[in-house]
C-alpha cells in the first residue's frame, strides 16, 4: 500500500484541500478547549487512517505549528514508510531508555516523527502504563499538535487506552467499505470508554460520488 504525503507533494491539489478542511474541523470541534492531542483510528485496518495521519500531522506543519506525528500501532507500524525512515527507537526505545529526545525523528523544523519501534511483548499493557502517561505528559509541554496513528478497533482495544490520553478521536472510515455494523460498534466501543469522538474523515470516495458534492476526503463532526 502506498503512504502518498500528497500534501507535500502536490499542496494545491484539491486532495491537499480537502486535509486542510480536515485541520480546519479539528481545530473548530471544540471552541472552550484547545485540542492539542488526536488520536486516529478505524474499524478495520486498510481504510487509509495512516494516510490521514500523516496529512493531516503535514498540514498542521505548514501552519508552522512543532507537529509531532506518533506510530503508536506496536503490532504493524506503517509511519516510518510513508517517511522512508527507520523504525528503530521510538515508543519502544522509549519505554526502554525514558529519553524523549532520542526517540523522535526531525523530518523538518515544523514535523518530527515518533515511530513505533521494534515489537514489544505486551503493546495494550504498555500502552496503558505510567510510563506512556508520562511520556505524553512531556510531549505536550514540547509540541503544538500531536497526531497519534492507533491500531485499527475490530483489532484490538489499543485505540480505546489510547484514546485516554488524548484530546480527541477522528474516526476513519472508507467509502462503500466500512461496514454500518462494524463502525457503529466500534464508536460504541469509543464513547464507552470515554473518548471524546470529534467526528469522521471519509477516504476513498469516488469521482462519481465527488461530482454528487463529494470529495475525496471529508470531514463531518457529531
Amino acid at each position: 500500500m502506498s503512504y502518498r504525503i500528497i500534501t507535500q507533494e502536490e499542496p494545491r491539489s484539491s486532495v491537499s484541500e480537502q486535509y486542510r478542511k480536515v485541520r480546519t474541523s479539528i481545530d473548530f470541534s471544540s471552541l472552550d478547549k484547545k485540542l492539542k492531542v488526536i488520536n486516529m483510528t478505524s474499524a478495520n485496518p486498510g481504510e487509509g487512517k495512516t494516510v490521514t495521519c500523516i496529512n493531516v500531522a503535514t498540514v498542521y506543519s505548514q501552519m508552522e505549528k512543532k507537529v509531532l506525528l506518533i506510530d503508536m500501532d506496536l503490532r504493524k507500524p506503517k509511519v516510518h514508510r510513508a517517511f522512508d525512515i527507520s523504525n528503530t527507537g521510538g515508543v519502544s526505545g522509549y519505554i526502554e531508555d525514558k529519553n524523549l529526545k532520542n526517540n523522535i525523528q526531525e523530518i523538518n523544523p515544523h514535523l518530527f516523527v515518533m515511530v513505533a519501534g521494534e515489537k514489544v511483548p505486551f503493546p495494550s499493557e504498555a500502552l496503558g502504563s505510567n510510563l506512556i502517561k508520562d511520556m505524553m505528559d512531556e510531549i505536550r509541554q514540547e509540541f503544538d499538535v500531536i497526531i497519534i496513528d492507533c491500531p485499527p478497533m475490530t483489532a484490538v482495544t489499543d485505540a480505546s487506552i489510547i484514546s485516554n490520553f488524548s484530546d480527541g478521536t477522528v474516526f476513519v472510515l472508507a467509502s462503500r467499505t466500512t461496514n454500518r455494523d462494524v463502525a457503529k460498534t466500534s464508536l460504541k466501543q469509543l464513547e464507552q470508554h470515554g473518548a471524546n469522538v470529534l467526528g469522521a474523515v471519509l477516504t476513498r470516495v469516488s469521482r462519481r460520488d465527488s461530482a454528487y458534492g463529494m470529495d475525496y476526503y471529508y470531514y463531518y463532526g457529531e
